[in-house]
């Protein structure tokens, strides 16, 4: 059987009708998607207070402060002659940047009471 004008049109407009619901639903669908994945990307996270998010970040600047930044030893330097015969530092870059790491974790180590990992334990 063939379609008349006037259903083909109703049907368009049914179609038309049909896919921008499935959009708006696919829509927020994906809305609800991207909050899940959120939520479980931090369920697992431990908690903290902020007290205690000022206390790490508090042992995290003293750690920085305990670095000696002014030592030109802990420093490779580029130097470059300019075309108009100035010297000027091209690249530096500070090679102690383990003594940073090893000053946070030791200050990090006293905030909190380290365990043995469980897989340590049977090693």
């Amino acid at each position: 059987m063939e379609m008349t004008k006037e259903e083909l049109q109703r049907k368009v407009k049914e179609l038309t009708a049909a896919i921008t619901t499935f959009n708006n639903d696919a829509e927020m669908l994906q809305k609800d998607l991207a909050d899940a994945e959120q939520r479980l990307a931090v369920v697992d996270r431990p908690k903290v207070t902020k007290k205690f998010l000022d206390e790490l970040s508090n042992a995290v600047e003293e750690a920085i402060g305990n670095i000696d930044f002014t030592d030109c030893n802990a420093y490779d330097y580029e130097f470059n002659l300019d075309y108009d015969n100035r010297i000027s530092l091209e690249n530096i870059e500070f090679n102690h940047i383990h003594d940073i790491g090893d000053e946070i974790y030791s200050k990090l180590e006293d905030l909190f009471n380290i365990i043995e990992d469980e897989d340590e334990d049977e090693a």
